[in-house]
Parts: C-alpha cells; structure tokens; sequence
C-alpha cells in the first residue's frame, strides 16, 4: 500500500469514528435547586437514635459481704465523704432551624417583579412545600438586598420581594397562605459584609420556623 492509499485509509477511519460519538446530552440550568434537594434541606431533623450501652467484660465476683454485719473502719481511722468539685457547664446552644437560600430567585432592578428565570426554582420550592415538606407547619420567607440606597427604602423592597415570592407559591402552586410568613431584612444581614453592595447579598431565603 502506498502512501497516498495509506492517508485516505486514515482519514476514513477518523471520520467512522467521529460519526459514532455520542450526541451531548442537555443539561439543567446551572445553579437551580432541585425539589429533593430543598425538602432535604428544609426538612425537620430527627433526634439521634440511642445505642444500646455494651455488657461489662467477665471478671471476677464481687466480693460478698455477710448481712448484718456493719462495716467497721480500722481503728483510730476516721471516714469522710469525698469532695466533689462543682462544675458548671454552659446551657447548649438552640440549633438553628432548617434554611435554604436561593440565589436563583432574582428580580427586576429595583423592583418586587419576578424575573422569568426564577420561575423554575419557585415551582421546584413550591411542589417541595406540597409534597417534600408538606408535613411541615410554616416556613418564614425573608427578603435580603445589598446595601445600595437607604435603609428604610431596602426593608421595604426586601418586603415587597417576599411578598412576591410567598404570591407566587400560593396562587400558582397551591401552597397554603397559613404556613408561609414574609419579613424583609433589607440590608441588615449580608451574605457578604466585606462587599455589601455585591450580588450575593440579594437573596430570598425560606426558615423552617415551624421546626423551631
């Protein structure tokens, strides 16, 4: 075979081979919760399961003692009871209640107006109130904003956004109005304090009061 014959060979055997490889598979919007993974992650923990202390190792009886017959110390020996120091143990600390922030909620610039991509987070947190989570008595949605404007203007926009998002679930999902409660904190709690005007801190983040 010549050299000519053996490049045409070659380049038909790549082209075979680029022909059979697979197709791309699609794949899901990065960065938006799945339903399991926000039932999972608002869901009451349980208590730990107790274990069952193990049996002492063999070893040798007891020493008997007859009855009735005191116990005398030696003599010119005197017993007293032993001091045990007094520790003080600080009071546990409450666990906080099951959260999930989600970065996938966005809004219109300096608006309470959902944006078209936060529509498929919503429908995953609210078929997760429903189905997931539906056991669960109340759920607090909280509006959080970047520290850009003032006070005042951030709680109530961060308020407005999460009345929004609690509208959302109750007319379009279903949700029961009973079980979700809005608060907007504005800028007093930034993901990020050391760039409070960064996009991180604008967030809606939904508690499991009802675990509390």
């Amino acid at each position: 075979m010549n050299t000519g014959h053996r490049v045409i060979f070659a380049a038909l055997a790549c082209a075979g081979i680029a022909g059979t490889a697979p197709a791309a598979i699609a794949e899901t919007p990065a960065g938006i919760p799945s339903q399991q993974e926000i039932g999972n992650q608002l869901k009451t923990r349980g208590l730990p399961t107790l274990g069952t202390a193990p049996a002492p190792p063999p070893g040798p009886a007891p020493e008997v003692v007859p009855a009735n017959v005191p116990s005398v110390p030696p003599p010119h020996e005197t017993r007293h009871p032993p001091i045990h120091p007094v520790v003080s143990y600080p009071p546990p600390a409450a666990a906080a209640p099951p959260s999930k922030t989600f970065r996938t909620i966005t809004f219109e610039f300096g608006s309470a107006q959902l944006k078209p991509e936060s529509i498929e987070t919503l429908r995953n947190l609210g078929n997760a109130l429903n189905q997931d989570l539906k056991d669960e008595k109340g759920f607090l949605i909280e509006g959080h904003t970047d520290k850009t404007g003032t006070r005042a203007y951030n709680e109530e926009l961060s308020k407005r956004r999460a009345d929004a998002v609690k509208d959302y679930l109750v007319k379009d999902l279903g949700v029961s109005a009973d079980r979700l409660t809005t608060v907007g904190k504005g800028f007093s709690e930034l993901a990020d304090p050391r760039h409070p005007y960064a996009a991180e801190n604008r967030r809606v983040v939904v508690v499991n009061i009802g675990a509390s």
